[in-house]
Parts: structure tokens; C-alpha cells; sequence
């Protein structure tokens, strides 16, 4: 990963992320540089919870891997290390502003 490319990734993210959101994908980005993608069972102690978009209940509301900050394109995730589908999701997501179109706060 070159400077440049995370710098206009950070820019763009900055662009689209609530503040907080931001700082989370940084330091998730950070985290896998250190540590390499994850994994359930990898040996890093974080639970990816990846689920197919056949099996996504949250997809009608946006919440999807096509949505994520973290989503690549093709499959991949800057993050997670198993093939991803665009309407798949993990718990690690972090969802572009305006992405989610829940009913209320809590969804």
C-alpha cells in the first residue's frame, strides 16, 4: 500500500465518514497493516462475523458490503481476508453517511 493511495483514501473517507467513523477505518486500516487481514480463528482475537448476502437481513436498509469503506470491488475488502460479496456484510463495517436508510436510531 503506497502513501499516496492511503492519503487520497483517507481524504475521500474524511468526505463521507462521521468523524468517529473515520478514525475507526484508520485505525482498522492500521490494525491490518500491523497484523495482516482478518480472519475468524486467525489468532488476533477479533471476530470478523462475515455473512453472505443470501443470508444479509439487514441488506433492505442498506447495511452491505457494497456500502462498507472498507469495500474494494471484486470481492475483496481492505480488511477482511476471505472473498466478500457486495451484499454481504461483517461486523466490522464502517457505512458511508447516508447509506443506512433505517426507520429509527436503534436499527
Amino acid at each position: 500500500m503506497s502513501i499516496y493511495w492511503l492519503a487520497e483514501f483517507l481524504e475521500e473517507m474524511d468526505q463521507k465518514l462521521a468523524p468517529a467513523e473515520a478514525e475507526y477505518v484508520n485505525a482498522m486500516i492500521g490494525i491490518v497493516g500491523k497484523y495482516g487481514k482478518l480472519a475468524n480463528d486467525d489468532g488476533n482475537g477479533i471476530w470478523v462475523g462475515y455473512v453472505p448476502g443470501i443470508e444479509n437481513d439487514n441488506l433492505p436498509i442498506g447495511v452491505k458490503c457494497g456500502n462498507c469503506a472498507f469495500y474494494e470491488g471484486n470481492g475483496m475488502c481492505k480488511i477482511v481476508a476471505q472473498t466478500v460479496e457486495e451484499n454481504g456484510y461483517c461486523r466490522l463495517a464502517a457505512i458511508w453517511q447516508g447509506a443506512v436508510n433505517g426507520g429509527s436510531k436503534d436499527e
